[in-house]
């Protein structure tokens, strides 16, 4: 079987070449499993981003929405304060008069 110093030497090259492969399969493994789980964590950063996103885009909406309706009740307040104001003023007169 092992009849020179050579055979020997093949032996040993292709027992290492062996180990190496399960080396190399073995890393290649462990880093697929890696990609796996940062690919996983990726997607649930962008569903959480995307969920901040939608909330920061409803808030906008909501005050913006809220923004025109105040600018809206404040001009109906100034319209009664001002009618208030003129009424008073008539009635002041009025009373001034007699």
């Amino acid at each position: 079987m092992l009849e020179t110093s050579k055979d020997l030497l093949n032996l040993v090259i292709a027992f290492c070449i062996l180990w190496f492969t399960v080396f190399l399969c073995w890393m290649l493994f462990y880093f697929a499993s890696i990609l796996k789980k940062v690919n996983e964590v990726m997607g649930k950063m962008t569903g959480t981003l995307d969920a901040v996103t939608q909330f920061f885009t409803k808030a906008k909406e909501k005050l913006d929405s809220f923004g025109s309706s105040l600018s809206v009740i404040l001009g109906l307040s100034q319209r009664i304060f001002d009618k208030v104001v003129d009424k008073k003023k008539k009635a002041t007169r009025s009373k001034t008069k007699k």
